[in-house]
């Protein structure tokens, strides 16, 4: 069973230093263009001037600031909606109106609901904005007289509400990265195939990484199956979207190829760089490695939500192979149960291959759902099961049947109906209802039940149609192939009597796919049929 990924950090001397305890999350690395915002609100040019002079060589953890000017409340507004990821605003009260300060503030509380930013007060006019009544009617985070703001205040100031804006933008994207963890879940068990897991599981991950900056340079992903011994990369994202089907060592650096063959050989995940590897390992010996690439400007990863998450897609994983396995299995046994009927009835296995594939061709060319259609393609081939309790007397009559035979040939649809109805899988009643119906006509007069029109299922309705193209273009025991352009002028014949009409003329009108089918899949075809019938169809 899927355990929990074991957990390593790992660092390099000259990159990152000492390794970093588990569930710290390091400070955002520090290029010139990665920096904090500050906003200016004072309608004195002189205000602007001064706080830029003493604030323009400041760094905190390794960022500079970057300082935007607003000399109204209007104009503070329009800036704040072009930058939200502003930090602090140093706040003037009277500008454009006395109260202007304080109507900016109710505006970013209450109508933006941005109740991250730190809001200091600085007014050079005391009285006319008290600050005892200022603090405790309006949501602001410090009140200073401009007078006390010296260039060491101003600094202590700045740093203190960065260093709580920093944390308030920590927890809310842990949170943030929780509820996506949280809606998440539940999808991690929904997937049909591998791939579709894998990718599922790639997107979040990257999410994650990314949070909802956005970032000059994001996290970049892949993910990858192990085949004959190899990574290969079923999916990627910026640097590694166009290296599908590349063997994951082949694109990566030497030092992140090391920590893949580590990763898979001890099973577990592995943060380094600012990066992260991970490789689950199913019980029947599936694997699949991610892989989240840092860019220069990357934040940092949040590995505790990193490892919750992958926590929950390695017991997912687990149970999506069980569900896979399941329904492979059901996949076999139908199959061949398909082909052992085909075999009795001395018709090839082929022709249940390729009703298979033409049944879900058809059913996607008339918009019919995906995964609806995959059913059909897995029901259908059952569609004669019933074949094996008719006489081999009568199955295997080279010539004309009697009136007599043909009532127990026509038993075929009940039997069938009688094998697979009594399972309650999905899969194996779609194919009762095929095994029932596909003989059914349009027009009423098919049998076992006279079913006409919208009253015979979709699935009854299309399989009868491929059933008859397969049957009559290839050759049986009882008759030769018949060329194309017969096989088309019966469709026709039947359209709107044996056959849905609107179900003819999207098959007609897609002949040559099907074609492409049998061809693909060919048994005893009479080749002279396709090239003496093609230019009459």
């Amino acid at each position: 069973m899927a355990k929990r990924i074991p957990r390593e950090i790992m660092s390099f001397a000259g990159e990152n230093g000492t390794p970093r305890p588990a569930g710290q999350v390091p400070p955002k690395p520090g290029p010139l263009n990665c920096t904090w915002k500050l906003l200016i609100v004072d309608d004195e040019e002189e205000v602007h001037l001064l706080t830029r002079l003493v604030l323009k060589n400041y760094e905190f953890e390794g960022r500079g600031l970057k300082l935007l000017s607003a000399y109204s409340g209007a104009g503070a507004r329009q800036i704040l909606r072009d930058n939200p990821d502003v930090a602090i605003i140093l706040l003037d009260v009277v500008m454009e109106r006395e109260d202007s300060g304080l109507r900016l503030v109710r505006y970013i509380r209450n109508e933006m609901e941005n109740t991250n930013v730190r809001i200091i007060l600085r007014t050079g006019q005391p009285g006319q904005a008290p600050e005892h009544e200022v603090v405790s009617q309006y949501d602001i985070n410090d009140y200073k007289a401009k007078t006390e703001l010296t260039a060491q205040k101003l600094f202590t100031t700045v740093t203190s509400a960065l260093r709580s804006w920093r944390d308030i933008q920590t927890i809310t994207l842990r949170n943030e990265g929780l509820q996506k963890i949280i809606n998440s879940g539940s999808s991690l068990f929904e997937w049909h195939s591998r791939s579709e897991f894998a990718d599922g599981v790639l997107n979040q991950l990257v999410l994650l990484a990314n949070g909802n900056e956005d970032c000059e340079e994001p996290y970049s992903g892949l993910t990858a199956r192990r085949q004959s011994g190899q990574f290969i990369i079923g999916r990627g994202t910026g640097r590694f979207a166009h290296f599908i089907g590349r063997n994951v060592e082949d694109v990566v650096p030497d030092t992140t190829s090391e920590m893949v063959q580590r990763a898979e050989r001890k099973g577990t995940e592995l943060f380094f760089n600012n990066s992260y590897v991970c490789c689950i390992r199913a019980d029947n010996e599936e694997e699949i490695l991610f892989l989240l690439k840092a860019g220069e400007q990357s934040r940092p990863l949040d590995q505790d939500l990193i490892c919750i998450y992958m926590s929950n897609v390695a017991m997912a994983f687990h149970n999506v192979n069980l569900s896979l396995e399941i329904i492979e299995t059901q996949k076999e046994i139908i199959h061949t149960l398909g082909e052992v009927v085909e075999t009795r009835s001395k018709e090839t296995a082929n022709h249940v291959l390729r009703v298979g594939k033409m049944v879900q061709l058809l059913a996607l060319r008339t918009g019919m759902d995906p995964d609806e259609a995959a059913i059909l393609r897995l029901a259908a081939p059952m569609h004669d099961v019933g074949k094996v309790g008719i006489p081999d007397a009568i199955l295997h009559k080279p010539g004309v049947l009697t009136d007599e035979e043909y009532q127990v040939m026509k038993t075929h649809t009940t039997i069938g109906w009688e094998i697979l109805g009594k399972s309650e899988r999905r899969i194996m009643r779609s194919a009762a209802l095929v095994a029932h119906q596909h003989h059914e006509r349009w027009d009423g007069k098919g049998y076992p039940n006279g079913l006409e029109g919208l009253g015979i299922h979709i699935f009854g309705r299309i399989t009868a149609i491929v059933d008859v193209f397969d049957a009559v273009i290839n050759k049986r025991c009882y008759r030769d192939a018949k060329e194309l352009g017969e096989v088309v002028a019966m469709l026709r014949e039947g359209r709107g009597t044996h056959f849905d009409p609107d179900l003819v003329d999207c098959f007609l009108a897609n002949l040559t796919e099907f074609v492409g089918v049998v061809r693909s899949h060919p048994d005893v075809i009479q080749p002279e049929a396709f090239k003496e019938g093609e230019e009459r169809a």
